[in-house]
């Protein structure tokens, strides 16, 4: 498993041999990070919970629910999993309207849907997840959508990739993981996939609307 960090969008191309291409969402194809900190921090508030950007930033490829029980085991604190995960879902809905795209990885998307598969491989939520793509009109890029409520497990285990794969009928060593943490690459990994980090696009950008 090669795992490459693409530090311009030339990187991010995959090779002859990968015949599935395999997105992570929140961070990856959609600029969300700050919208999905904001709710997750009002639910928290709710019920005395205190959330850290940086500590949020770190664990980008977890779902909210398991989020939330890690959060909750740090502050030795019992609190309806259930009930705050929902309530961050509805903070983020109302918050939809601000997510966009993240631009390089879309274009490269784009430039891919004719000669590859397509799937969208998210640890998200589809109550969340599935209006986002249709608010930003880019469900046509995906072959197949697999998010969290697919899988009995959720990143760093492989199932949802290997789901993916399944469902696109392609072998994963033929598969392309495009990420943006270290739990999503970590569940590339075990999934027997090559893996792109995109991760040091962010810099990149910056440069360019420096």
């Amino acid at each position: 498993m090669v795992v490459v960090p693409a530090s311009t969008p030339a990187r991010l191309s995959p090779g002859r041999h990968h015949i599935a291409l395999l997105f992570d969402w929140d961070g990856t194809v959609a600029n969300s990070q700050q919208v999905n900190f904001e709710s997750l921090r009002a639910a928290l508030r709710d019920v005395h919970l205190d959330l850290e950007k940086s500590w949020f930033d770190a664990r980008t490829g977890v779902s909210t629910r398991e989020m939330v029980r890690m959060i909750a085991d740090l502050a030795r604190a019992e609190v309806d999993v259930d009930a705050v995960a929902a309530a961050r879902d509805r903070a983020y809905l109302e918050r939809v309207g601000q997510v966009g795209e993240v631009r390089f990885v879309v274009d490269l998307l784009r430039a891919e849907r004719t000669r590859r598969g397509t799937a969208l491989a998210t640890g998200g939520g589809a109550e969340t997840v599935l209006p986002t793509v249709d608010a930003l009109g880019l469900r046509p890029l995906f072959d197949v959508i697999v998010t969290r409520n697919d899988v009995a497990r959720g990143k760093p285990a492989p199932d949802i990739f290997l789901r993916a794969a399944d469902l696109l009928q392609a072998e994963p060593s033929r598969c392309l993981v495009y990420e943006d943490s270290d739990e999503g690459l970590e569940a590339a990994a075990a999934a027997g996939m090559d893996a792109i980090d995109v991760r040091p696009l962010r810099a990149f950008g910056d440069r360019r609307d420096a």
